[in-house]
């Protein structure tokens, strides 16, 4: 996906990594229109806001109405049954003709465009996008005479004597065959006191007595012997031949006009294409909205709240926000906040395995943000979160949180922290400082994810790499949110500090006296606090050893874990 200056949004690696295409499947609009329109989203980039704003008006003012269920059960039928007539409006755009069964699903399309204009009049819903086609007009030019319908037949609009006349006489030219069938069938029957099958056939036994006549009769013909039988058809006669040519001429007149009269229906159509072409659209816009609208009542959602960007380009780089005390009470109101936020697939996996999944609360500045916490606690999720709240309000969709107020940024882009190729032949370390390049190197204000920076080398440089990054982040306008385990990152002037609270106190030495490793995953789970909260330099949880433990490692493992770090920098617990 990229913006209007060709500049691309995210990559696909950070698509996946903020599992956008799970969440992106649980929005489901109903037509194909409304498909079309869910393929056409784009983000809205700063600078956008009034047309980003417009989308979350018509966001909410559907969610309003997802209380009164039955106009939404209609209002979904209709949306439903709207057939996609897009290549058939360029069609009659270009002055060609349709066929019949392509006029039905033009009219379909009006029958169902025009109730579904109904339902929003019934609910005061006034969109200043919804195309306000002569819907009534248009389905009476496809409508016979008297009430609208939702079929369409050709012969049956009014108009056209000569095509009238041409049906008349093929009418009667259907009842004179129907009169020769039956007259020729009498005949045999008198004859032979039967009628053929239905298969048109008369069986004679070789002994039969009639056998002889039916071979010289001018009404049958013989279509097969055997030893036992003989089998005749029903042969046409003059008559019948004269009226088959006579229908099949007739046919043919019926076709020539039935092709001229639906190229003038195209052309009496024509001037509307574009407007029809329009209603369309607004029918997929308004599909996608109430999709959009149903999963907010899911999510029990906030809106999102946007906040613009200060002009802080010079020149060639951005510069990042002064950033005076960004932690202190003074400081301004925070550029992003979350309330109650969660990510859907997250939760889902917590709750499906008996869990009680934590929202998330924070506030965040320009510049750069550091988390850190135990393992298992939660912040890979944490960045996760916001990067996927971030894309989705963007994109004008619903967020998952109580609230959440964002800034626009021109990019997102997240990295892992284990980026191994195959295909490249680049170790973790090489893929993952390649991708963190690309992600700082690219055009445009970002916000950068960035998981467990160079976790896969030697820690000392490790360390160093990431204090650097963050160092340099701060001079850019890109605003990163940093997950480490480094203690020294936190030494960074400038940057704000978070940590997961982490395991209730105590938790740990009762897990480790029941020297039972099983179902040691659920309870760490289950008392561990994923709150986050504002942390200060230095202040790195160091519960390694003693998650170890619970996991059942070696006593040995541990006792020489223990010596080699009291030797490194001090008793440990």
């Amino acid at each position: 996906m990229t913006s209007q200056a060709g500049m691309a949004y995210w990559d696909e690696t950070t698509k996946e990594l903020l599992g956008w295409p799970e969440v992106l499947a649980m929005l489901r609009p109903l037509s194909k229109a409304g498909l079309q329109a869910k393929r056409g989203m784009r983000p809205f980039l700063p600078g956008e806001e009034a047309r980003w704003q417009e989308r979350m008006d018509d966001l909410c003012a559907v969610r309003a109405e997802l209380d009164e269920a039955a106009w939404v059960k209609e209002l979904s039928d209709e949306l439903r049954a709207v057939p996609e007539i897009g290549a058939l409006l360029q069609l009659i755009g270009q002055g060609a003709s349709l066929r019949q069964v392509d006029f039905f699903e033009v009219k379909q399309f009006l029958w169902h465009g025009f109730a579904v204009e109904r339902l929003l009049a019934e609910r005061g819903l006034c969109f200043p996008w919804w195309e306000r086609l002569a819907w009534e007009e248009l389905l009476r030019k496809l409508n016979p005479p008297g009430d609208l319908v939702p079929g369409f037949a050709l012969a049956e609009l009014s108009g056209d004597a000569e095509l009238v006349r041409l049906r008349q006489e093929l009418a009667a030219l259907e009842e004179a065959l129907f009169a020769e069938k039956k007259a020729q069938g009498d005949r045999l029957r008198e004859r032979y006191g039967r009628r053929p099958g239905q298969d048109g056939q008369l069986v004679f036994d070789k002994l039969d007595g009639v056998l002889g006549a039916a071979r010289q009769d001018g009404d049958l013909v013989l279509v097969q012997e055997t030893m036992f039988e003989a089998v005749f058809g029903v042969a046409e006669s003059a008559v019948l031949t004269e009226l088959l040519q006579q229908r099949e001429a007739k046919l043919t007149e019926i076709e020539d006009q039935e092709t001229a009269a639906l190229h003038a229906l195209a052309e009496e159509f024509r001037p509307y294409a574009r407007a029809m072409a329009q209603a369309l659209e607004a029918v997929g816009r308004l599909d996608l909205t109430l999709a959009k609208a149903m999963l907010a009542k899911k999510w029990e959602y906030g809106r999102a709240d946007w906040t613009a960007s200060p002009a802080l380009s010079t020149g060639e780089t951005d510069v990042a926000e002064p950033a005076s005390d960004l932690q202190g009470a003074d400081a301004a109101p925070a550029a992003w906040l979350l309330e109650g936020a969660f990510h859907p697939v997250a939760r889902s996996a917590v709750e499906a395995r008996g869990g009680e999944f934590t929202r998330l609360d924070v506030e965040l500045q320009p510049g750069v943000g550091l988390i850190t916490g135990p393992n298992m606690g939660g912040k890979t999720v944490v960045l996760k979160t916001l990067g996927l709240l971030q894309a989705l309000a963007q994109h004008a969709m619903p967020v998952p949180a109580k609230r959440f107020r964002f800034r626009p940024v021109e990019r997102i882009g997240m990295s892992g922290g284990d980026e191994q190729s195959l295909h490249s032949g680049l170790s973790s370390f090489g893929a993952e400082m390649q991708r963190i390049a690309a992600l700082v190197n690219g055009q445009g204000r970002a916000l950068l994810l960035l998981d467990e920076v160079a976790r896969t080398t030697n820690p000392e440089e490790g360390e160093a790499l990431a204090i650097g990054l963050a160092s340099y982040l701060l001079s850019t306008g890109h605003t990163a949110l940093f997950a480490s385990h480094f203690p020294g990152v936190t030494e960074v002037p400038g940057v704000q500090l978070f940590r997961v609270a982490g395991l209730k106190r105590g938790v740990l030495d009762q897990l480790a006296e029941t020297n039972a490793p099983d179902g040691v995953l659920h309870r760490l789970h289950s008392a561990m606090d994923y709150t986050l909260v504002k942390s200060s330099p230095g202040d790195v949880p160091k519960d390694a050893v003693r998650l170890a433990e619970c996991f059942g490692l070696p006593q040995a493992v541990l006792d020489e874990t223990r010596a080699a770090l009291q030797r490194k920098e001090g008793p440990t617990t």
